[in-house]
């Protein structure tokens, strides 16, 4: 494909699974590949132990305040809680409490235990659902942050800022990248704009991504570039709504598969 429009672009991959199909698309089409797996290779598991604890310190006090991200992540809880026989005082906690969900996924989980939300935003972004509370006073309040697979820690940093009591369930983590050197750099060529485009397959690798910049004190660079040059390419709207916390705009192709997400770069990089 001599025409096409990705011939001497330079594009960013930071899928860990399945990263040389996507690879090889771009490559096919011209473009100059850039890997650095954002994530661990290794499975994900849920920390039991962990999350038992988490569960248990809830069951201590009455929340005022539950924020559902995810139907999977509540479905996940509630089983395990189910499994130390806590399901029931679970329930019964969470359904006291104002619930706030923010898409019908995590809404629907919440229903087939009884408990009905409060509110949720049209768009499905978390972004909006800090939106929705940012003219309530929180001091004080006890809330509860659902997190599965991308980490909340700022979200959870704003709440806390605000004056609440902040308990954050984790239902699984995503381990780091076994080397992280491929992604910092690729966090640099992004901040010095040396690439083009960068693509994302999940929420927590853009959460990966963004506490490498904070890390290697890039991350006000990145997000500039970000907005401003850098295409970010994500494969569907749950991604995206990970960039909504830095209110980066991204691109979602209608087909949430990758061979749209490398079309719609190619497309969009053609665009004067």
């Amino acid at each position: 494909m001599n025409d096409s429009p990705l011939r001497g672009r330079r594009v960013g991959v930071t899928a860990a699974r399945k990263a040389q199909t996507q690879i090889d698309m771009f490559e096919r089409r011209g473009a100059w590949v850039d890997w650095a797996p954002a994530l661990s290779l290794a499975p994900s598991a849920v920390d039991a132990d962990q999350l038992k604890e988490t569960t248990l310190q809830i069951l201590t006090q009455p929340v005022d305040l539950f924020l559902a991200t995810t139907g999977i992540g509540i479905t996940t809880w509630f089983d395990a809680a189910d499994s130390w026989h806590l399901g029931d005082a679970l329930t019964e906690r969470i359904a006291a409490a104002e619930i706030l969900a923010r898409g019908p996924k995590s809404a629907a989980a919440l229903r087939r235990r009884g408990i009905h939300e409060d509110w949720s935003p049209g768009s499905e972004c978390f972004a909006d659902v800090l939106d929705h509370l940012s003219s309530r006073d929180l001091s004080g309040s006890r809330i509860v942050l659902q997190e599965h697979g991308q980490s909340l820690a700022e979200a959870a940093s704003y709440l806390r800022g605000r004056g609440a009591h902040v308990s954050v369930v984790t239902v699984y983590r995503i381990g780091d990248a076994e080397d992280s050197l491929p992604l910092r750099r690729l966090v640099g060529l992004v901040a010095d704009r040396e690439i083009d485009a960068v693509t994302f397959t999940s929420a927590p690798a853009i959460g990966a991504f963004m506490a490498v910049a904070n890390d290697i004190g890039r991350r006000d660079a990145l997000i500039e570039a970000l907005r401003t040059g850098v295409l970010a390419a994500c494969v569907g709207p749950v991604a995206a709504d990970a960039f909504s916390l830095w209110n980066v705009p991204t691109l979602v192709p209608s087909r949430y598969r990758l061979a749209a997400l490398v079309k719609l770069v190619e497309t969009a990089l053609a665009t004067p």
